[in-house]
């Protein structure tokens, strides 16, 4: 009888999930992906979709594939059962948009383009997913983090979060409701200015590559719809950090908020969000309103009015990293690599939790979960893994970026097609350089810190301009996943040279 192939289990789909379930051996593996969401989002070039540049289909894999032999739930994580090598799953499939259900803040009145028109609806028991088990042999955390709104009143109710497609999405319609109110004849002369005035809260990479490539799409593309409204278009940058791009070189950073502010760009460091509400400025605040403005309230210059915020900051830890994995109710014997040294049966330690901080899981170099004891023992475990931004190496930690997490990935895939965790070196960050667009066919690139680099006069310490902007383009288009997409992506770039970018 053939022997049975190993059950890996991947919790999330993003770059560490997805990038790992299409280099595993499926002829080694039994392979499940369990996410929420069906779709891997390419997230660098999701700006460009934002736009209009790409069409959203062009920055999206299927995590199922006729190709690679993987199956695929989708659903969310709840808890595991290290134990048992168990993890109970709540099915995510049913949300609310296909069916055409508009739910109002009384339970019986239920808006319906279909026939359910008129009928009550307990709308929290539908949209509760079907709860099942999954069981495993080895086990991968790879659910990544969500956005940190650093508790800020009213941000995750009234910010655009940017993360996913969805959210994308939102921030591509509502830019284009800014123009559309701002243009209608009977609107207040103030609140048309507020209505086109775009903020984004964030200057790392994200929210820098959004705000230029949506400078482009304004100047470029939609002020040409709408040029009533030229002189009033305002974007505004803010950030708590003294300079945007904080791991850039200074020059280099220097070198972005003076490009941006020829751009017409108003960069707004060392600013401190205390508030976001629906409203107009020194106003009663309101309840949520999308045909008026929002007020976004500052420590340092008091409160403006803003057609839109775009929250793009830091990664804060994920839910289910911080409250499902935690206590231990029963130390996992099994699955350790081996039991605490130098301990008898009766004298090991107790009060076992899962290691972490408070961003993410602390692994070891081969990323591999690590427990902790209330006396600060450690146990290493053989067959439960975490990587991307929802883990975190004690030493040596790569930057929360998608390449990062794209090595991470591969390199446990190799571990486990090989099995040599014993002989392998562990985990070591190829440092490709840091990349940035910053608007106006301009980039950044810095170049690798490593002693190669910083010994040899002949290699620039960094590029900028349109030199930088190709390479950027060059750099992420190597890293697509599907022939398809790719050969998209190179006709959409054309496409939107010549003839502009689609106004949606």
């Amino acid at each position: 009888m053939a022997r049975q192939k190993e059950r890996v289990l991947i919790l999330g789909g993003g770059w560490g999930g997805f990038v790992l379930s299409r280099h595993l051996s499926a002829a080694k593996y039994d392979i499940t992906v369990v996410s929420p969401r069906q779709n891997f989002v390419f997230t660098p070039l999701l700006s460009e979709a934002t736009v209009g540049t790409l069409e959203f289909s062009h920055v999206v894999e299927p995590v199922r594939d006729r190709k690679h032999r993987i199956n695929f739930a989708p659903a969310v994580a709840r808890s595991v059962d290290f134990v048992n090598k168990r993890v109970s799953c709540e099915a995510s499939i049913v949300q609310g948009q296909a069916t055409d259900i508009v739910v109002r803040s009384e339970p019986e009145k239920v808006e319906s383009t279909r026939e359910m028109r008129g009928k009550e609806l307990d709308v929290q028991r539908w949209r509760q997913g079907t709860k099942f088990e999954l069981d495993y042999d080895k086990l991968v955390i790879a659910t990544g983090s969500i956005t940190n709104t650093f508790n800020t009143p009213g941000v995750q109710e009234n910010a655009l979060l940017y993360r996913d497609i969805e959210d994308a999405r939102k921030v591509q319609r509502r830019i284009r409701e800014c123009f559309e109110l701002a243009v209608l004849p009977n609107k207040p002369e103030e609140l048309r200015t507020h209505l086109l005035h775009f903020a984004v809260v964030g200057g790392g990479p994200t929210g820098i590559e959004f705000v230029g490539l949506m400078a482009d799409y304004i100047r470029r593309d939609l002020l040409k719809y709408y040029p009533q409204v030229k002189d009033r278009v305002r974007i505004t940058l803010y950030d708590v950090a003294p300079k945007i791009l904080g791991m850039f070189d200074e020059s280099l950073s220097t070198y972005a908020m003076e490009t941006m502010k020829l751009q017409g760009v108003d960069i707004k460091t060392s600013h401190h969000i205390e508030e976001l509400r629906w409203g107009e400025p020194y106003k009663p605040r309101i309840d949520m309103d999308p045909k008026t403005c929002l007020t976004l309230k500052t420590k340092e210059d008091g409160e403006t009015g803003v057609g839109m915020c775009v929250w793009a900051t830091g990664n804060a830890i994920n839910p289910f990293i911080k409250q499902a994995l935690s206590d231990l109710d029963e130390f996992p014997e099994a699955s350790v690599l081996k039991s605490p040294s130098g301990l008898t049966q009766d004298a090991k330690p107790t009060g076992w939790k899962v290691k972490k901080n408070p961003k993410a899981l602390l692994v070891d170099g081969y990323f591999r979960l690590q427990l902790e004891a209330k006396d600060g023992t450690t146990a290493v475990m053989k067959d439960v893994f975490a990587i991307g931004d929802n883990a975190m190496l004690e030493h040596g930690t790569p930057p929360a970026t998608a390449i990062a997490a794209n090595q991470e990935a591969k390199y446990l895939a190799q571990r486990l097609n090989k099995n040599d965790f014993d002989s392998a070196p562990r985990f070591s960050f190829r440092d490709m350089g840091l990349l940035a667009y910053i608007g106006d066919d301009k980039g950044l690139m810095q170049m690798p810190h490593t002693e190669a680099t910083q010994r040899s006069k002949m290699v620039p310490e960094g590029l900028t301009g349109r030199t930088a902007w190709l390479i950027w383009r060059g750099a992420y288009l190597s890293l697509v996943l599907s022939w398809r997409n790719c050969f998209l992506i190179l006709i959409y770039w054309v496409l939107s040279r010549l003839f502009g970018r689609r106004i949606q």
